[in-house]
């Protein structure tokens, strides 16, 4: 039940309002003559009545507002019942252009602009929005020398009190009939909210998504039956909270740049009361205007590996993934970006490749994204194809059948079955293996014999790392088409460190602190010597910055870490050999390409000048040539120039 309630502070309105009723139809529940003194408890029992708007003028609206949450259509003086108190006021004060002052509360008068010399007086209005201002209006109405007063009761109590003689703020009817049809407007709009409401209701609670709408501020509005079974809560105790309470994992910065109007659409992988849930989040656009968010979460089956006996053989075998992403500190600027990709090729079945150099970040990523997955369960296998034979290649994929019928040797593909296999340095794997790849990848069967009885089902999620361009081994016929377009379609790269300056700053303060503490010694690092880390190319990524920050902390004897010392250690450890044996093989090789000491030769010119300019410092003079400190290193070996 709903409807609306008339409230009037007169006789004479409350006669009015019951005339203006016999005229049309009207969805009025109460009309009641109240005082000021009772209009919130009047409009509290009336709202336990069914009411949801209410009819009410000057400070009875003002009350009712502030103490409760009913809609409050108010009464407004019209310009016409303005001008007919206004005109009655001269006739009273028989004064030719007489100053008049007008009190009402809020919104209760209507505009007066040009009253001055339609009428010919003096009008002053006293708008009124708390009663704490009542005795300051009355204060300024006596020094303004008032020759009449028009008000409610209060205002012609001050107008007695002063000695100014007082009009009440009488309506013809206009005013009261006005309200009621705002009123109606209010009821209708209220009807059709309340009906679509519960059409979305509706909708709601039987789709099988979990659907949450939340404010700009990022508050739960509504959410459904699907997400409160979701999220293990009741509609009311999540109400009202941040959404991210609920929603563990969720990127706090995605979701305010939603419901900012900066991004379309967003998605991502999360793992709620055990269950495995894609999240998606679209703003809600009123106009140009972002009006909050609707987010919706759709559960996904685990694959069923629950099997007590096959997860501790797992364990035993070490076919599990221990990584997470959150091994990958949220301090990694450059990574963030990588991981949310990574998160969104979790949900996917399909072969993907990943572009690093091998280390802990490509480990990370790889077991992230397994246990990201609905295959969380299941195995996780690596293997990595650098150096292998064609039979080895393979024997390691695909397996043996034995000799004569004898005992067959399950491949990894086999071993991975519904679960993850990451294949690193797939760019490895020659022309055969790469056809019989991408063929168990398009059947997903495992052919190990011409025998039907021999052919296995697989349901293997295959990750495959590379450090080379595949593109370009595609071009030479290195590498396979059908093969390169499968793996690419889901393509992720992990930037080198020397493109990540960012992470190489954070990286450097974190290890360098790291082993101060760990070896109870302290050092400060001068701008210069952090300057040279923080351009040197870290072919070995983190594990490479990482081992240097120990024998930097654990050999550098002084407070002070200076550039000096840095480039010295760096040419040390990385571009002076200091085996104890007489020549590796790439000197061998060196050697057998020497070039002829020949003064003529304009390179070999161009690099000695160089290095003499720098006397002798390889990373300076690298630079300035434009190529890297390794190919320098070669250069001077190839022309005999002393290395010392």
């Amino acid at each position: 039940m709903s409807g609306i309630a008339i409230f009037v502070p007169s006789d004479e309105m409350y006669e009015q309002a019951k005339q203006i009723l016999k005229e049309k139809e009207n969805h009025v529940l109460i009309v009641k003559k109240i005082t000021t003194e009772d209009a919130v408890t009047e409009a509290q029992k009336a709202i336990s009545e069914g009411v949801n708007i209410i009819i009410a003028r000057g400070r009875q609206a003002a009350e009712i507002k502030r103490h409760t949450n009913v809609a409050v259509a108010e009464v407004v003086m019209t310009a016409q019942e303005l001008g007919l108190l206004v005109n009655r006021a001269k006739d009273i004060v028989g004064k030719d252009c007489p100053r008049i002052g007008i009190f009402g509360w809020g919104h209760m008068l209507s505009d007066t602009t040009y009253f001055n010399q339609l009428y010919h007086v003096d009008l002053r209005r006293y708008i009124l929005k708390d009663f704490k201002e009542w005795r300051t209006s009355i204060e300024r109405a006596r020094n303004d020398n008032l020759d009449i007063i028009i008000g409610g009761t209060a205002a012609l109590d001050g107008a007695y009190q002063m000695g100014i003689p007082g009009i009440y703020m009488s309506s013809t009817g206009e005013a009261l009939r006005v309200a009621l049809g705002n009123a109606e407007s209010l009821y209708y709009m209220a009807e059709i909210e309340q009906h679509n409401y519960a059409q979305f209701s509706t909708v709601l609670d039987s789709a099988f998504n979990g659907i949450i709408k939340v404010s700009v501020t990022g508050k739960i509005l509504v959410l459904n039956r699907a997400m409160e079974q979701i999220l293990g809560c009741k509609t009311e105790e999540c109400m009202g909270k941040p959404v991210k309470q609920f929603l563990h994992g969720l990127d706090e910065e995605k979701l305010n740049q939603i419901l900012a109007g900066n991004m379309d659409n967003y998605s991502t992988f999360l793992t709620l009361q055990d269950q495995s849930v894609v999240v998606s989040m679209e703003p809600i656009v009123v106009g140009k205007r972002v009006d909050g968010a609707i987010i919706s979460c759709s559960r996904l089956k685990r694959m069923d590996m629950n099997d007590k006996a096959v997860m501790k053989e797992q364990y035993l075998r070490g076919y599990v993934a221990y990584g997470t992403f959150d091994d990958i500190s949220k301090n990694l600027k450059d990574m963030r970006k990588v991981v949310e990709l990574a998160k969104l090729y979790a949900q996917s079945s399909s072969p993907m490749l990943i572009e690093a150099i091998s280390g802990p970040e490509l480990e990370a990523i790889t077991q992230g994204i397994h246990n990201y997955s609905m295959r969380k369960n299941g195995p996780f296998i690596m293997i990595n194809m650098a150096g292998l034979s064609q039979d080895q290649q393979m024997r390691t994929l695909f397996g043996t059948m034995g000799e004569e019928g004898g005992k067959q040797e399950s491949g990894a593909i086999a071993e991975a079955n519904h679960g993850t296999l990451v294949i690193q340095s797939v760019d490895k794997l020659t022309l055969p293996t790469q056809y019989n790849l991408a063929r168990v990848i398009r059947t997903r069967r495992l052919m190990r014999s011409s025998r039907i009885e021999d052919t296995q089902m697989i349901d293997t999620r295959i990750i495959a790392c590379t450090a080379k361009n595949l593109t370009a081994l595609r071009r030479k016929y290195q590498f396979r088409s059908d093969l390169y377009f499968t793996f690419k379609s889901l393509k992720l790269k992990i930037p080198n460190l020397k493109d990540r300056r960012e992470d190489v700053e954070y990286l450097l303060t974190l290890f360098t602190h790291k082993y101060m503490e760990q070896y109870s010694r302290y050092h400060v690092m001068t701008a210069g010597a952090r300057r040279v880390l923080l351009e040197y190319p870290w072919e070995g990524n983190s594990i490479q910055l990482e081992a240097f920050c120990e024998r930097m902390i654990l050999t550098v004897g002084k407070r002070s870490i200076t550039e000096e010392y840095v480039r010295d250690l760096l040419d040390e450890l990385y571009h002076r050999d200091t085996s104890i044996y007489e020549s590796t093989l790439e000197e061998q090789e060196l050697e057998e390409n020497r070039m002829p000491v020949t003064e003529e030769n304009p390179e070999r010119l161009r690099l000695k000048a160089v290095l003499k300019k720098y006397n002798g410092n390889r990373t300076l003079s690298a630079k300035e040539l434009d190529i890297s400190t390794t190919t320098l290193w070669r250069k001077m070996k190839k022309y005999g120039i002393d290395v010392e």
